[in-house]
């Protein structure tokens, strides 16, 4: 695998928040330029560290199969990819398996169970599925966008102004946050200013 850097880690948690980001949002968010943010994707599609780009669907769409998860044991693992209705495949053993299967009712899940011929050992409703996201674990020397010293460890990351940041502790990211809040001060109270004054030469030539 390609030895990745901050560059690659901070382009993959924009595109993790949102696949749907153009060349252009992404090099205007990390401060590089298009051809940079081409190329960075082109090495990271070949390879593989992107796999693809997804989209995430309502709920409701999901919820129109009964999803059942099954514990059971089979010779013929191979004749479950024959079923649509089985969307996931685990093994645990040689010969046993945690499978989950949607279908619209009882009838259905009995017709995949006779089909593929395994044993079943326990029937399992799903009755509620949260997707927990995951954050990449890749090993990238980069620095603390505070205090500059290489991060050791998972970095603490904040998404701030459509831009991404990395810092090696709470310290670094409250003193960053604090730093940003007194610049947006500093900037609202020049605007002010500016408009009082604007407004002061209005009057007078009112």
């Amino acid at each position: 695998m390609t030895k990745l850097d901050d560059l690659d880690l901070k382009l993959i948690y924009l595109l993790m928040d949102d696949a749907r980001l153009s060349i252009s949002e992404l090099a205007d968010r990390l401060g590089i330029s298009r051809p940079t943010v081409r190329a960075r994707l082109e090495k990271l599609e070949k390879e593989e560290i992107i796999q693809g780009y997804t989209i995430k669907l309502n709920p409701e769409l999901q919820r129109a199969h009964n999803v059942v998860a099954l514990i059971v044991k089979t010779k013929n693992p191979e004749k479950m990819e024959e079923f649509e209705e089985i969307i996931e495949v685990n093994r645990f053993t040689s010969t046993k398996y945690l499978i989950k299967v949607a279908v619209e009712n009882m009838e259905e899940l009995r017709k995949v169970i006779e089909g593929t011929g395994v044993e079943v050992i326990e029937v399992m409703p799903i009755l509620e599925s949260r997707e927990k996201k995951l954050k990449p674990k890749i090993k990238v020397p980069f620095k603390c966008n505070y205090c500059g010293k290489e991060i050791v460890g998972e970095p603490i990351v904040y998404k701030y102004h459509n831009k991404v940041y990395f810092f090696c502790c709470p310290t670094c990211f409250r003193e960053f946050k604090k730093a940003r809040e007194n610049l947006e001060k500093v900037k609202l109270s020049k605007e002010q200013k500016v408009e009082n004054t604007n407004g002061h030469r209005d009057h007078l030539h009112g």
